[in-house]
């Protein structure tokens, strides 16, 4: 009789291996009623960035399992470009969790770039029957003092 094999985690990684950055210019097609881009377009693009980077620090798939928070200090307009930029906080066994800030460049303005969403997700990496399989650790972007 075979046995088993036993997932293993493999090396551990720094937030810099698994980090993304998307950017996408916001259309008339994606406004509400108000003029502004609807939030759930937004959340839709920060759960793609997210997924990316945790799939990237997977080393496969992974699928969301919650959205621990968001916010939307700052609307979002036509013609913005968004710039979002997911980073992976902690790793646990199977799971991680992802932070993802968006920020807006104004077609029609200069000057600095606005926040107008922060996210935290939590990613489970998945095996191909579905199951939770094992990520690498999360280590310090910095050396550890001894």
């Amino acid at each position: 009789m075979a046995e088993a094999s036993v997932p293993v985690r493999s090396a551990p990684k720094t937030p810099a291996d698994s980090r993304v950055t998307l950017a996408h210019i916001m259309s008339e097609h994606d406004t509400n009623l108000y003029g502004t881009i609807h939030g759930g377009v937004v959340m839709k693009l920060i759960d793609d960035a997210a997924a990316a980077e945790a799939r990237r620090h997977a080393d496969g798939p992974a699928v969301t399992v919650s959205v621990d928070r968001m916010s939307f200090p700052a609307p979002v307009r036509a013609g913005d470009l968004l710039r979002l930029h997911a980073e992976l906080e902690k790793a646990g066994r199977t799971s991680m969790t992802a932070v993802v800030r968006v920020t807006a460049e104004r077609w029609n303005a200069s000057g600095p770039l606005t926040d107008v969403a922060t996210a935290r997700l939590t990613f489970v990496a998945v095996d191909a029957e579905g199951r939770p399989r094992p990520v690498p650790p999360l280590e310090s972007a910095s050396p550890a003092a001894a």
